[in-house]
């Protein structure tokens, strides 16, 4: 029985692996691939978020900053495996809804065209970008 000991933590490992893995293909796969950046991102940093990508829940664990450029999107270090850092520009954002779940605020933002991914933000969340509550975004995002 001592021996099964030894591979209970390779195994939770393993399934944290497989999760990271499995989640990242859904909610992340295409945002990395089409946004990727590499570079160390300077700009004005909101904090540690909540929010829901292409349907999987990053909750409390993603790093969102912004600039005139766009907003940068990383995972904390745990969560990192499988998920690049992304710059998504603010012409991507194709438009921007409100949406209520529950008792919750959200707003919907609809990035690329085609669409590349869809991300759910707490409407306070969505208020500290400042550029999503500007005029000119909304009469973007209503084309």
């Amino acid at each position: 029985m001592s021996e099964f000991a030894y591979l209970f933590p390779l195994f939770f490992v393993g399934v944290f692996v497989l999760v990271l893995y499995i989640l990242s293909r859904k909610g992340w796969y295409e945002l990395g691939n089409t946004y990727r950046f590499s570079q160390k991102f300077q700009g004005n940093r909101v904090g540690i978020i909540s929010a829901m990508i292409n349907g999987v829940n990053y909750k409390n664990c993603l790093l969102l900053k912004y600039d005139d450029t766009g907003f940068y999107l990383k995972p904390i270090f745990i969560f990192r495996l499988f998920h690049t850092p992304v710059l998504i520009p603010w012409k991507e954002v194709i438009s921007v809804h409100e949406k209520k779940v529950l008792f919750s605020e959200l707003r919907e933002l609809v990035i690329g065209m085609p669409t590349v991914a869809t991300i759910l933000l707490s409407r306070g969340t969505a208020e500290k970008l400042r550029y999503l509550n500007t005029p000119t975004l909304y009469e973007h995002s209503m084309r």
